[in-house]
């Protein structure tokens, strides 16, 4: 048995065991493919803490800021803000509110009370320990997974692990996400006149939405936040405006939509300018 375990080490070391890419392709990729291709290119990086043994570094710094205050300090252990970014990134936030955190125990718990929590693994999991956790890669035969890691030998590194050494896996991509339906009364209104806007969520799992956030000008950016699934407004020039909607749930998972309105003038009424 020891020399099946080194024996494997070295194929993990060359990158020989059965891991499959997760490259995009002519598909959208699931939630799950995603927060591995993203770890993945975290890896590719080489990302490691400076100086060694210190829990600092410019990247390192940035996955804490996907975990929110009061429940991130730097530097700190940051396993768990690893996590918290990838999942983030990957649209899939993890934490209660979608806030991350830093504190595994945390993790768990919520994994746990949102019914995510799971005693086998599945690639794109996040694998629990009682203070460690990362993201799982590949499947491997003999009851073992890869691993990518966080704050592992100090720095993000692919580990191979007995999937019985985990305390258990949170299924991210089970949260079953927002999927948001924007309407309004005409694909073509008029300038100056109001006009509103209405969101539902068609996601076969329907959880409590804790806030809509609009973009109204197609900047990237969220010109409002309401708690309501509708919002009322005015364009007071001619053209097509992209208006985008995000709606987040109360595990802080999201969905986004976006329609163009064509605003024009009224028959009959004088053009501005």
């Amino acid at each position: 048995m020891a020399r099946f375990f080194t024996a494997l080490a070295a194929l993990l070391a060359v990158g020989a065991l059965l891991i499959a890419p997760a490259q995009a392709s002519a598909r959208s990729q699931t939630t799950a493919e995603r927060i591995v291709a993203i770890a993945q290119q975290e890896l590719a990086r080489g990302v490691h803490e400076l100086p060694m043994g210190s829990n600092k570094g410019a990247r390192i710094k940035m996955y804490g800021l996907a975990t929110q205050e009061p429940l991130r300090y730097y530097p700190a252990a940051w396993c768990a803000y690893f996590t918290s970014w990838v999942t983030l990134q990957a649209g899939a936030p993890s934490g209660w509110d979608g806030l991350g955190d830093g504190l595994v125990p945390r993790l768990r718990d919520w994994g746990h009370r949102t019914g995510i929590w799971r005693t086998l693994p599945r690639p794109g999991d996040l694998i629990a320990f009682p203070q460690h956790i990362g993201i799982v890669e590949s499947l491997q035969p003999h009851g073992l997974v890869t691993t990518i890691e966080g704050n592992t030998g100090n720095a993000v590194r692919r580990r191979l692990r007995l999937v019985k050494s985990a305390t258990g896996f949170i299924r991210v991509a089970a949260l079953n996400p927002p999927i948001p339906v924007l309407t309004a009364p005409s694909d073509t209104v008029y300038r100056t006149e109001p006009v509103t806007l209405r969101v539902t969520n068609r996601s076969a799992v329907q959880r409590a939405i804790k806030s809509y956030r609009w973009d109204l000008n197609g900047d990237g950016r969220w010109d409002q936040t309401t708690t309501v699934g509708q919002i009322t407004l005015a364009f007071p020039e001619n053209g097509v405006f992209p208006l985008t909607v995000q709606l987040v749930d109360v595990n802080g998972a999201s969905g986004k939509t976006t329609i163009s309105l064509t605003v024009v003038n009224r028959p009959g009424a004088v053009s501005a300018g």
